[in-house]
C-alpha cells in the first residue's frame, strides 16, 4: 500500500515544487537586491533581502500553531488549503509594482506564502510517518526530494534567466508557479493517508492527556524531559545559525562586490545547489536509514562547513571560480540536510508525539531564522561602514558558528556511541 502511494505523492509534490521554486530564499533575495535596488536606501534594501532570504526559516515559528490546529482534523484538506494560499501569494507577488509599496507587498506576501509552507511541512511530516514505515521512510523521502529539488532548481534557474532577459519577464513565471500551486491543492484532495482515523484519534488522545491544546509550554516540557532531543536541538541551533547567516551576506556580496549577473547569482545561491542535491540524496537516505541522527549529522554537517569555507575564499580573494565548488558542496550538504530536517526527530519521538517533536524542531528553526539573518546583515553593514575594503571577512562569523556545530555533533555522536545501546542501528532504535 505504501508503494502504491508513492506515484501520487511524487505528482503532488512535483507540482508544489514548481511553486516553491519561485519562493526560494536565494532567488527572492536576488530579485529584491536587483529589481528593487533604487526604491529605498541600500540599508533598507539589504534588510529586505534578509527578510525574504530568511523567510523560509523564520516563518517556521508558526509550526506549533499548525500542530495544534491540525490535531484531529483532516490532514489532506488542510494541506490543500495551505497550497492554495501559496498560489494566491504568488499571484500578488507577480503583480507587485517596482516601488517602495511594491517592495513592502513583495516582502509581506513572501512571509505569508512561506508561513503556509511551514504549515505544509509540519502536517506533511505526520502524513509521511503514517504512510511509510521507518525502513522505507528515508528512501521514499529521498525519491520525492530528488524530483522536487530538480524542479525547484529548474524553476528558480528559469526565473533567474528571465530576470536578465527582461525587467518584468519573471512575472509570468510567478503566475505559472501559482497555477501549479492551485493544481497541487486539487491533486492533494485525492491523496490518501494510511490509518487516517486512527491517526486523528491518537492525536486527540494525546491532546486530552495533556489536558490542553498544544502550546509553547507543552513543547518546552518535551525539551525538559528528553535530554537527547534537547542536545540535538542545541546542535541544530548552532549549526543552523551559521547556515542562516550565510545566504543574506552571500546575496549582497555577489551583487555589490563581484557584480555578477542575476542569473549567475541565482545559479550560485539556489539552482546549482538544488541540482547537486538530486544526485546525493540517495546516498544520504541510505546512511540515515541505517544510523542514528547524531552520527548522520556528525558527518553531514562538515559539508556545510566546506561550502562556507569555499564561499569565504571566493569572496575574500575575489576569485569567482571558487564559487562553483562552494555551490556544489552546499548542494551535497542540502541533500543530507533536507532528509535530516524532515526525519531526524523520528529518532526521539513516538507516533503520537511525532507532531510535537517536529513542531519544536521547526519552531526553533523559525526562531534562529528570525534573528540570525538580521544579525548577519547588521554585522555586514557595520563592517562596511568601518572598513569597506574588508566586508567579505564578514563571512567568518557564519563560518565560525558552523564549525562549532560540526564539532558539537561529533561530540554528541561519540558520547552516544559509548552507551550500552550505542551500537544499535537506526531501524532498531
Amino acid at each position: 500500500m505504501a508503494a502504491a502511494l508513492v506515484p501520487r505523492e511524487l505528482a503532488n509534490w512535483s507540482l508544489t515544487a514548481v511553486a516553491l521554486g519561485a519562493l526560494e530564499g536565494g532567488l527572492l533575495g536576488v530579485i529584491v537586491k536587483n529589481q528593487f535596488a533604487d526604491v529605498a536606501s541600500p540599508a533598507a534594501v539589504n534588510i529586505a533581502v534578509a527578510i525574504v532570504a530568511a523567510a523560509p526559516s523564520f516563518t517556521n515559528l508558526a509550526s506549533f500553531l499548525f500542530v495544534a490546529m491540525s490535531a484531529g482534523r483532516d490532514k489532506l484538506v488542510l494541506l490543500s488549503r495551505l497550497m492554495a494560499v501559496m498560489g494566491v501569494c504568488l499571484v500578488i507577488m507577480a503583480l507587485s509594482g517596482i516601488n517602495a509599496a511594491g517592495l513592502a507587498v513583495f516582502c509581506v506576501t513572501t512571509v505569508v506564502a512561506r508561513t503556509a509552507w511551514s504549515g505544509i511541512l509540519t502536517i506533511r511530516a505526520a502524513v509521511w510517518r503514517a504512510n511509510f514505515t521507518r525502513e522505507w521512510r528515508g528512501q521514499v523521502t529521498a525519491r520525492i526530494v530528488q524530483v522536487s529539488s530538480l524542479l525547484v532548481a529548474a524553476s528558480s534557474a528559469l526565473i533567474g534567466f528571465l530576470l536578465d532577459w527582461g525587467e518584468n519577464a519573471f512575472r509570468l513565471a510567478f503566475i505559472l508557479a501559482a497555477a501549479c500551486a492551485f493544481f497541487a491543492a486539487r491533486v492533494n484532495r485525492k491523496a490518501r493517508v494510511r490509518r487516517h482515523r486512527q491517526l486523528l484519534a491518537a492525536e486527540l488522545a494525546e491532546q486530552a492527556a495533556q489536558g490542553r491544546r498544544l502550546s509553547m509550554s507543552a513543547l518546552t516540557a518535551v525539551l525538559r524531559k528528553d535530554m537527547d532531543f534537547r542536545r540535538y536541538m542545541i546542535g541544530m541551533m548552532i549549526l543552523g545559525s551559521g547556515n542562516l547567516m550565510l545566504l543574506p551576506m552571500l546575496v549582497i556580496l555577489l551583487n555589490e562586490q563581484l557584480h555578477l549577473s542575476q542569473l549567475h547569482q541565482v545559479m550560485v545561491t539556489s539552482s546549482l545547489p538544488l541540482l547537486v542535491l538530486c544526485f546525493f540524496v540517495s546516498y544520504w537516505a541510505r546512511m540515515l536509514d541505517r544510523n542514528h541522527i547524531f552520527r548522520f549529522r556528525a558527518v553531514q554537517s562538515w559539508f556545510y562547513f566546506g561550502a562556507e569555507a569555499f564561499f569565504a575564499l571566493a569572496l575574500i580573494s575575489g576569485r569567482t571560480e571558487f564559487l562553483w565548488p562552494a555551490s556544489v558542496m552546499q548542494g551535497i550538504a542540502y541533500a543530507g540536510g533536507h532528509l535530516g530536517w524532515n526525519l531526524g526527530h523520528n529518532d526521539f519521538s513516538s507516533d503520537a508525539t511525532a507532531g510535537h517533536y517536529m513542531a519544536i524542531h521547526v519552531s526553533l528553526t523559525g526562531l534562529r531564522g528570525l534573528v540570525m539573518p538580521l544579525i548577519s546583515v547588521g554585522f555586514y553593514q557595520y563592517l562596511a561602514s568601518w572598513s569597506p575594503g574588508h566586508v567579505a571577512w564578514a563571512l567568518m562569523l557564519p563560518l565560525s558558528l558552523t564549525l562549532a556545530g560540526c564539532v558539537l555533533f561529533v561530540v554528541l555522536h561519540l558520547e552516544r556511541a559509548r552507551r550500552p545501546e550505542g551500537g544499535r542501528t537506526r531501524a532498531q532504535d
